[in-house]
């Protein structure tokens, strides 16, 4: 059965790093900026993925490694929406009752690092 996007549900503002793979290659560098149970919508820094890619998402948080299985539905010039293959629903408990947040840096001499 083909996958479909979904509606935007219960969107929950987030903000913690993920990892996108994609075709054996890891792109460590994207953060989760809103969640669902169904998806995510992650900001990229220099990377396009097109509508329908197969990805997996990558992420360490709250006492577990999460590898999850999902597909590109949406992109534009700062990110994409990530529908998950299957739902989350453990992983949006968990993020949407965390307390703290882990943001990326805006600017300063630590961005060219990182984004390199």
């Amino acid at each position: 059965m083909p996958l479909q996007k979904q509606g935007r549900g219960s969107r929950h503002p987030v903000e913690f790093e993920v990892t996108i793979r994609y075709r054996q290659r890891r792109f460590p560098v994207a953060f989760a900026r809103n969640l669902s149970p169904e998806g995510m919508y992650v900001q990229t820094v220099n990377l396009t993925l097109p509508t329908g890619t197969l990805v997996e998402i990558e992420l360490d948080r709250w006492g577990r490694q999460w590898l999850i299985p999902a597909m590109v539905v949406d992109s534009d010039v700062r990110g994409v929406g990530i529908m998950f293959r299957t739902p989350q629903p453990e992983l949006y408990a968990q993020a949407t009752s965390a307390s703290v947040a882990v943001r990326p840096p805006e600017e300063g001499p630590g961005v060219a690092a990182i984004c390199t």
